[in-house]
C-alpha cells in the first residue's frame, strides 16, 4: 500500500493542504462549510462516510475556535487527502495537523483533538461517487503560527533582529516571539499566545456596519469572499462602494489583538514581523502603522503557511 504525507491545516474559515510532489508543494484549499441537504453548487464536494451523506465546501460555516470540539473533522480531513491525491483509491498517510498553541499545551485538548484521528483503522468513504480507502500510518500534532514560521524561514534571510509572528486565521490570532541564538545560529521561539479572534469577526463586523451605513441587506459571505480574493469594491444595487472604506468598522477589534499582542511581547517596532494566514493582509490593513519592519511574504507562502510547516516538521 501506498504510503504518503499530508500537511493539514483545519482553519476555521479554509480547509488547507499541502503534500510534496517530486520536490515541489503542491496545495489545495476548500471552504469550512457544511451542507446536510443535496445542493447543486458545483463547488460542494459530496462526502458519504459511514452511512451518512454531507457536502463539504458549501453552506454554514463548520468554525470552533476549541477546534478539538469541531464536527466532523475526521470527514474533513479525509476530504483533502482525497483532494492532494484525487488518483489513488487506496493509500496509507502520514498525518500533520495542528492546533492553535493555548490548545496545543492543553494535554487534555490535545487528546481529545488527536482521538478523532485513529491509526491503523481503515476509513472507508467516497467523494462525488469516488470510493476511497485510507490509513492514517501516523498523526502528529503541530503548534499553528510556529509552523507557518517555520515554513517560512528561507524568507527571512540574514536578519539577526528579534522576530514575531502573527498568525490571523478563521478564529483565532496565534502569536510567537523568536530570538537568533548567536552558538547554533537558528532562531528559537520563546512564548507563545492565542487569541480567539479572527478573520470571521472582522467579516461579521464590516457586514453589519456595511448594512446600517447603506442600508443594505448583503451577506457576511460576500464580504468574506472579497477579503479572501483581496477585491477593492463592494458591488450592491448596481453601484460600487470601495471595501477599505468600511475597514473602520473592525479598528476597535484589530486594536484590542494588538493590544493583548503587545501586553505579552511588548511594542511591534522591536520586532521584524512575520505575517501568515489567510486574515493577515485585512488586519495589516489597520495595525501597519504599528510595524517598522515587515517581513513580505508571497499570498500562497502566507495563506499556507501551516500546512506547509507541518510536512517541514
Amino acid at each position: 500500500m501506498k504510503i504518503v504525507s499530508a500537511g493539514i491545516d483545519l482553519g476555521n474559515s479554509m480547509l488547507k493542504a499541502t503534500k510534496y510532489e517530486k520536490g515541489e508543494k503542491v496545495r489545495v484549499k476548500i471552504p469550512n462549510r457544511i451542507e446536510y441537504k443535496e445542493i447543486l453548487n458545483p463547488k460542494a464536494r459530496k462526502f458519504e462516510f459511514d452511512g451518512s451523506v454531507i457536502y463539504i465546501g458549501v453552506g454554514e460555516l463548520n468554525n470552533n475556535v476549541l477546534k478539538h470540539t469541531r464536527k466532523h473533522l475526521l470527514e474533513e480531513t479525509l476530504l483533502m487527502i482525497h483532494e492532494l491525491y484525487p488518483m489513488d483509491q487506496v493509500l496509507k498517510v502520514d498525518l500533520k495537523l495542528g492546533l492553535p498553541p493555548k490548545q496545543y499545551f492543553n494535554k487534555s485538548y490535545l487528546k481529545e483533538f488527536e482521538q478523532h484521528f485513529k491509526t491503523g483503522v481503515e476509513f472507508n468513504y467516497a467523494v462525488n461517487g469516488i470510493s476511497k480507502k485510507v490509513t492514517f500510518n501516523s498523526v502528529d500534532v503541530k503548534v499553528e503560527g510556529y509552523s507557518a514560521f517555520v515554513s517560512n524561514i528561507d524568507s527571512i534571510g540574514d536578519i539577526k533582529q528579534d522576530i514575531l509572528s502573527i498568525d490571523v486565521g478563521g478564529g483565532t490570532t496565534d502569536a510567537c516571539n523568536y530570538k537568533f541564538d548567536y552558538d547554533d545560529e537558528i532562531y528559537y521561539p520563546y512564548e507563545t499566545e492565542t487569541i480567539p479572534k479572527g478573520v470571521i469577526d472582522f467579516t461579521e463586523l464590516i457586514t453589519l456596519y456595511f448594512n446600517e451605513k447603506e442600508n443594505a441587506d448583503i451577506e457576511k459571505d460576500l464580504i468574506d469572499s472579497l477579503l479572501k480574493n483581496n477585491k477593492e469594491y463592494i458591488e450592491y444595487k448596481n453601484k460600487k462602494y470601495k471595501l477599505s472604506d468600511y475597514l473602520i468598522a473592525i479598528e476597535p477589534l484589530a486594536n484590542d489583538i494588538l493590544n493583548k499582542i503587545t501586553n505579552k511581547f511588548g511594542s511591534l517596532d522591536r520586532y521584524v514581523i512575520v505575517g501568515t494566514g489567510g486574515g493577515y493582509k485585512t488586519f495589516n490593513k489597520v495595525i501597519k502603522d504599528q510595524i517598522s519592519k515587515e517581513i513580505q511574504l508571497d499570498e500562497d507562502s502566507q495563506f499556507f503557511g501551516n500546512s506547509d510547516g507541518y510536512l517541514e516538521q
